[in-house]
């Protein structure tokens, strides 16, 4: 009996130990495979900020090249040509992403240029992407990426041909520009070695690289390879997710590179997409690091155990006992080492939510002493931002799970509210009763507050605050499929200052960025808090009103604005007199689509100009 008792007794040791053995590998296994996930969405969303960032500067840029194609068509003619390339030179100088500026005549050849060495090169579009159609022109067609410095020293990079590394020269733009039927096509050299450097500058070498594709995923230019541009991008994977989506992510893989985890974003008004690939190894290198320490605690663990189990094994009852006892002590002490030293503030309250402990961590967080919190309610903390819905929400979860996280809005000892990654994790008895609640958080508030002045950057001018194209075509496209989907109207207007150039030259561009503030101010105090008033660049503002009953409203909005326009402004010791000519366009009566009704609204503007400015025009087609 004393043998059978000894044996049954061995057999179920062994056998907790190898369950232990195998719960702690499940554990560490998933573990282990959470943080890889969260690793791969972290890099995925830094591929695709940077795709983000890249796209809205290039295509700020190619705006750029299209309103100077709009600005010559509206002062250039066959007289004009040495006059066009002196404008062309000045505007080179503030343009360092700019090789030269041309101006080609209807055959393609070029007739005047910033670079009189282009004059009489002639321009094959042949490859020029998209191609032209005689009956709709496009207004920017990019070309295959050059060697050379320009067109009168360059030649087209030829795809089967591997490119040195410093033979990537320049990518031709063609813009054509249009004002009263005239229209101008300018052959713009973009800077290649400008962008790789500002692309270097965002994304080092060493963390990955960027590419610009045309739609047809010809490279133009890259930080990587440098013998890419001109070639067909060879990447599989990337040609099958972009022709499901304009934004997407995949893991990237091409022949002779390291893997990379890649994020593209295309231009929604111009033919090209902006692919950021982070190298694989160095984005899991921290991920790889922690598992390895992990797996190396778990075997340390795992070890120690299998000691302990044949301490276990051949002691007697009683010194097991006390081995177990101080065991349990040392972890005592461990845990105890922890909870005062660990960064994030940790709060132990009972099932009543009464506090019983917290660590130095939550008085640096909140400013409450530990004897202040100790007793009282977990409420002290609540700031009054949540509903009661949000703590059915949390108290559901625990229910549930017996853990909740997420973000939450507390409020510190001096009523300043805070914004906190918080986790709430519920200890139970053997029974499944619950005890006690383990809630730690951690002060995210000034991340949060450098995301949102991120995010306010890209959508928003520098210089009135106001949103900018991008932000204003994102409204426009919801407006418009508000109005399609209710059957309601829209309405788009467009103007500029007709006299803001004189006070740019006589009173200096501090004045007429200030007047510019001003008349931002002005207008916003007169139309509806539900419309957008966006600023394009230069004195060009347009307003979105996305819900109109009829058209004569957008007409009374438009005298609104004339009016508040035409009182004079007061600059510094300056009375400046200012008229604006406004340009009305609607939907569906005009277009349809965001870019036509934009194009009807500027054609009606400068109609109203044209008609001594000081007025407003509904687009006539």
């Amino acid at each position: 009996m004393t043998l059978r008792r000894a044996l049954s007794a061995n057999i179920v040791f062994i056998t907790l130990v190898v369950l232990a053995t195998l719960a702690a590998g499940s554990g560490t296994v998933y573990v282990i495979q959470r943080q890889r996930k969260a690793a791969f969405a972290e890099t995925f969303n830094h591929a695709a900020f940077y795709s983000r960032t890249f796209e809205s500067h290039l295509t700020g840029i190619l705006e750029t090249g299209q309103r100077l194609a709009d600005s010559i068509a509206a002062v250039s003619h066959e007289r004009d040509l040495e006059k066009v390339a002196e404008l062309f030179q000045r505007a080179l100088r503030q343009a360092p992403f700019l090789r030269s500026l041309s101006m080609t005549d209807a055959t393609g050849r070029i007739v005047a240029s910033s670079n009189s060495g282009n004059v009489g090169h002639l321009v094959d579009v042949a490859e020029y992407f998209p191609s032209a159609f005689p009956s709709i022109p496009p207004q920017v067609r990019i070309g295959q990426p050059w060697t050379g410095r320009d067109f009168d020293e360059g030649a087209p990079a030829v795809p089967e041909q591997v490119q040195p590394a410093a033979g990537l020269g320049f990518v031709p733009v063609l813009c054509r520009g249009e004002y009263q039927g005239r229209e101008v096509q300018l052959a713009v050299a973009f800077n290649a070695d400008y962008f790789v450097n500002f692309f270097s500058q965002w994304l080092p070498a060493e963390e990955g690289y960027v590419e610009v594709l045309r739609y047809d995923r010809i490279v133009l230019l890259t930080s990587g390879d440098p013998s890419n541009p001109g070639k067909l991008h060879p990447d599989r994977q990337l040609a099958q997710t972009l022709r499901e989506a304009e934004i997407g992510r995949y893991q990237g893989q091409q022949e002779g590179l390291a893997a990379t985890f890649a994020a593209f974003r295309a231009s929604r008004q111009y033919p090209f997409l902006v692919v950021t690939h982070l190298h694989r190894e160095r984005a899991l290198a921290n991920w790889r690091q922690e598992s390895g320490r992990l797996v190396l605690l778990v075997g340390l663990a795992l070890a120690g155990l299998l000691y302990l189990a044949t301490v276990l094994y051949r002691r007697e009852r009683r010194m097991a006992a006390e081995r177990e006892a101080v065991r349990r002590r040392e972890y005592e002490r461990l845990a105890a080492t922890v909870f005062e030293t660990v960064l994030e503030a940790v709060v132990v309250t009972d099932t009543e939510q009464r506090i019983i402990a917290v660590n130095p961590a939550f008085t640096r967080i909140t400013g409450y002493l530990a004897e202040e919190a100790v007793g009282a309610d977990f409420s002290l903390l609540a700031s009054g931002y949540h509903s009661e819905a949000f703590y059915q929400g949390v108290q559901q979860s625990l229910a549930t799970w017996g853990r909740w996280e997420g973000e939450v809005r507390n409020r510190r000892k001096t009523g300043e509210i805070f914004v906190a990654w918080q986790s709430i994790n519920q200890v139970r008895d053997d029974a499944g009763q619950g005890l006690y609640l383990v809630t730690g958080f951690s002060d995210i508030t000034e991340y949060c507050a450098e995301a949102d002045r991120i995010a306010h950057l890209a959508h928003h001018d520098l210089l009135t605050g106001l949103p900018n194209r991008a932000l204003l075509l994102d409204r426009l496209e919801q407006g418009l499929h508000r109005a399609h989907r209710e059957g309601g109207q829209l309405a788009l207007l467009y103007f500029d200052l007709d006299k803001f150039k004189p006070v740019n030259d006589t009173l200096g561009h501090t004045v007429g960025d200030r007047l510019l503030q001003a008349l931002a101010e002005r207008v916003l105090g007169v139309v509806r808090s539900s419309d957008t008033l966006a600023r394009l660049g230069g004195d060009e503002f347009v307003v979105l009103l996305p819900v109109i009953k009829r058209s004569r409203a957008a007409m009374v909005v438009a005298e609104k604005i004339r009016q508040a326009v035409a009182q004079p402004f007061q600059i510094e010791a300056h009375r400046i007199d200012v008229t604006a000519s406004i340009g009305i366009a609607l939907y569906s009566d005009h277009a349809s689509k965001a870019e036509g009704l934009m194009q009807c609204a500027d054609k009606a503007m400068y109609l109203a100009k044209a008609q001594g400015g000081n007025r407003f025009e509904m687009y006539q087609s």
